[in-house]
C-alpha cells in the first residue's frame, strides 16, 4: 500500500477540527439528516466522518400565545422545485420541530452511539438557541446538561442569525443589528462556557461573524460553521393558482444556487484570522466540496443534495475528492484556503482585469470543427456573430463583440477565444 493511503485504496484524508480528530473532511449536516435513526445510520454506513443532531430548541411555555411561528408550519415542509424550473432547489418551511426537545436529542446521540464508535464518526449535538432560551437562560443550561450527558463529540449552536428578521442580517443592514447580536451571544455563549464540556461550533453566517469573531476569540472559540443565513429568505408564485407556493417572507430555499455566496462568504471568514471552517450549502458533487475547501472549510457539511440523491452520494463523492487528491498528488491541508488570497485580494482582481483589457483585434474565436457536433447552440449569438451554415459554424467576426458566451455554452468545449496579439497597453 502506498503512502499516504488507507487500507480502503483511498487517500489519507484524516483532518483535525477544534481539537478533534475526523476521518475525512465530509460530514452529514444537521436538519432531517440528523432527525432520525435510520437516517443517521445510512449517513455513517455511507462513510461520513460526523453526524449532526437535529437542533432541539426551547419548549414554550404552555401559556404562550400566540405560539411561536416557527412551530406551527404543517407538512409536508420540504419541497423541491424541479416543477418549477428550478432543478435541484428546495424550499423549506419547518424551522424546528418542537417536539425534538433536548431528551430526545439525547435519547437519539445515545441511540447512535454505539454504531457511530464502531465506524469511528464523531457525533455533533446541535442547539438552536433561540429567543426563548435568551430569556430562560436557567431552560438553556439544563438542556445543556442533559445533552451533554447523552456524550457528544462536540456541539453546535447556531445563535443567528435564525431569530432575528431577516431583513436585519443582510450585509448592508448588520451593523444596526450587531449589538442585540453581540448581547445575545454573551448570554447564551456565558452558559455554553460553564456547562459545555466538549469543543463547541458556532454556525453562523459571514456577515454576522465579520463582526462578532473578536468577541468568540475572547471566549476562545474559533471554530466556525458558516452556512446560509437568512440571505436566501425566497418566494415561489405558482402561476396557475396565482398565489406562493408558501405564503409569508420566512421562507428558506436550499440547494445548488446557495454553491457561489456561500464560497465568498467562507473565504472571507478565512481572512478574519486563525479561523477552523466548516461549512454547508450549495454542495452537490465532490467538485463543489473541493471548492469549499479551497475556499477555507476544513469541514464539508452536506445535506439538501442527500436528499435528492441518497446517502450513496456521500461514498461517491469520497471516493471522488481521494481520486482528485491522487491526479493532482496533493493533500488536504494543500488545498485548504489555496484560493483564499485571491478571492479577498482586490489588488489580485485588478491586475486580472488589466491582463484582460484587450482590443477586439487582440483576440478571436476559433471553433475546432473535429469537436464541432452541429448543435447550433452557438447560434443564438444576440449579436450576430455566429450563424450555421450547411450544418457547421461560421463566424462573423465584424459583429462578434468577443463576449465569451459562445466559449462557455459550448458543450463539446470546441469554441476558444484566442489571443492574437500581445496584452494591451
Amino acid at each position: 500500500m502506498g503512502e499516504g493511503r488507507e487500507e480502503s485504496g483511498m487517500a489519507d484524508m484524516q483532518v483535525e477540527f477544534a481539537g478533534v480528530k475526523f476521518k475525512n473532511p465530509v460530514v452529514a449536516a444537521s436538519g432531517p439528516l440528523g432527525r432520525t435513526f435510520e437516517a443517521l445510520k445510512r449517513s455513517i454506513l455511507s462513510g461520513v466522518s460526523a453526524v449532526t443532531l437535529k437542533s432541539c430548541n426551547a419548549v414554550p411555555p404552555q401559556d404562550l400565545q400566540p405560539k411561536p411561528g416557527s412551530h406551527v408550519y404543517p407538512k409536508p415542509a420540504h419541497l423541491f422545485l424541479n416543477r418549477y424550473g428550478l432543478s435541484r432547489v428546495m424550499i423549506n418551511w419547518e424551522g424546528v420541530p418542537v417536539d425534538f426537545t433536548a431528551e430526545k436529542e439525547a435519547e437519539m446521540i445515545e441511540r447512535i452511539k454505539p454504531l457511530a464508535r464502531e465506524h469511528d464518526v464523531r457525533i455533533i449535538a446541535n442547539v438552536h438557541p433561540d429567543p426563548m432560551y435568551v430569556l430562560d437562560l436557567g431552560m438553556f443550561r439544563k438542556d445543556l446538561v442533559t445533552l451533554m450527558q447523552a456524550g457528544p463529540d462536540l456541539i453546535e449552536l447556531c445563535p443567528c442569525p435564525y431569530h432575528f428578521p431577516p431583513e436585519l442580517t443582510y450585509p448592508e443592514n448588520i451593523a444596526e443589528t450587531l449589538p442585540a447580536i453581540r448581547e445575545s451571544n454573551r448570554l447564551i455563549f456565558g452558559a455554553v462556557r460553564e456547562e459545555v464540556g466538549v469543543p463547541v461550533i458556532v454556525k453562523t453566517n459571514g456577515p454576522v461573524l465579520y463582526g462578532t469573531h473578536a468577541d468568540f476569540a475572547s471566549m476562545g472559540i474559533g471554530t466556525f460553521h458558516i452556512t446560509e443565513g437568512p440571505l436566501f429568505y425566497a418566494t415561489i408564485v405558482d402561476i396557475e393558482e396565482m398565489e406562493p407556493l408558501v405564503p409569508g417572507p420566512g421562507v428558506f430555499t436550499y440547494g445548488v444556487h446557495r454553491r457561489p455566496m456561500m464560497n465568498l462568504q467562507v473565504a472571507r471568514s478565512r481572512a478574519l484570522g486563525d479561523l477552523e471552517l466548516m461549512s454547508s450549502g450549495g454542495m452537490w458533487n465532490a467538485n463543489d466540496c473541493i471548492e469549499r475547501m479551497m475556499c477555507g472549510a476544513r469541514l464539508v457539511g452536506l445535506h439538501t443534495a442527500i436528499q435528492y440523491h441518497g446517502h450513496g452520494l456521500f461514498a461517491q463523492i469520497l471516493q471522488d475528492i481521494s481520486s482528485f487528491l491522487d491526479r493532482k498528488g496533493l493533500r488536504l491541508k494543500e488545498i485548504e484556503g489555496a484560493a483564499v488570497a485571491k478571492i479577498v485580494d482586490q489588488e489580485a482582481h485588478e491586475a486580472w482585469m488589466r491582463e484582460r483589457d484587450l482590443a477586439d483585434s487582440q483576440i478571436k474565436p476559433v471553433v475546432d470543427m473535429e469537436k464541432c457536433n452541429g448543435c447550433s447552440r452557438c447560434a443564438n449569438c444576440i449579436h450576430g456573430g455566429i450563424s450555421m451554415q450547411d450544418g457547421q459554424p461560421v463566424l462573423h467576426l465584424d459583429l462578434c463583440v468577443r463576449c465569451g458566451i459562445c466559449e462557455s455554452i459550448c458543450p463539446e468545449e470546441a469554441i476558444a477565444l484566442e489571443r492574437t496579439q500581445g496584452i494591451a497597453s
